[in-house]
């Protein structure tokens, strides 16, 4: 399979298992336990504090689609644990509901040696939040490093997809309009503003400059281990949602 089909057709799967954690009832459970503030505190301090101690500026500018009065709000210097920290421990969250969602899947120790494969030679110029999630303490288990690196490379797509967001000058929250209706402009904090969608021909080209981005990332596999991490990441899913 080439760079560009393998990079389109493994973006499903990846972000839609990797985000699985991060709306579990479960993980914002854990968070206080490991010192992460309830709520929303726990998303925002736990996914963006792999960008170490950083001011709310640069998080801002990471997330690109959340609106920033959200991020400030939710950003807080009054959490048991600083950012660091408190995007390691997300990391442990991360890896202990992964383990659940893919108890019993064969594949988990070749999906996680790929996934290594592409998270350790991609460039993070500009993919401050992947390099973040990347540098995370893997687990040694199968299932806990196969799933953090799912994280982590649908981390890396984030990133290619918000250079490409920049590059064409489109409005965060019209783009979250365009690509998820009304009630995820409201998620991302913008239900208080005037929002007008992009346009599709835009999301079109956004998505594409996006996934030849992605396809890059893939370049330091052969056309049948491109193959076969689709395939696994796809299985990975379907065995996680069955």
């Amino acid at each position: 399979m080439d760079a560009l089909t393998a990079a389109r057709q493994i973006a499903e799967p990846v972000q839609v298992l990797g985000a699985r954690f991060m709306l579990d009832g479960a993980a914002y459970a854990r968070g206080p336990e490991l010192g992460l503030p309830p709520g929303m505190g726990t998303y925002f301090l736990g996914r963006f504090g792999v960008l170490g101690d950083v001011d709310t500026d640069a998080v801002i500018e990471a997330a690109h689609f959340w609106n920033p009065d959200l991020i400030r709000a939710n950003w807080t210097d009054s959490a048991d644990i600083g950012a660091g920290a408190g995007g390691a421990a997300y990391g442990v969250i991360c890896a202990e509901r992964g383990r659940d969602y893919l108890d019993g899947f064969a594949g988990s120790g070749r999906l996680a040696d790929l996934l290594a494969t592409v998270a350790d030679n991609a460039d993070d110029a500009g993919a401050a939040l992947f390099a973040g999630w990347r540098d995370l303490e893997r687990p040694d288990d199968d299932a806990g490093r196969a799933y953090l690196l799912i994280q982590t490379i649908r981390e890396l797509r984030f990133c290619r997809h918000v250079v490409a967001a920049r590059a064409d000058g489109a409005d965060p929250a019209g783009m979250v309009l365009s690509h998820s209706g009304e009630d995820q402009v409201k998620l991302f904090g913008w239900g208080d503003t005037d929002v007008e969608p992009v346009a599709a021909d835009r999301m079109d080209a956004i998505e594409k400059a996006t996934d030849e981005a992605s396809a890059a990332d893939l370049s330091p596999f052969s056309d049948d281990e491109r193959s076969e991490l689709v395939e696994l990441a796809t299985a990975a899913h379907a065995h996680a949602t069955a």
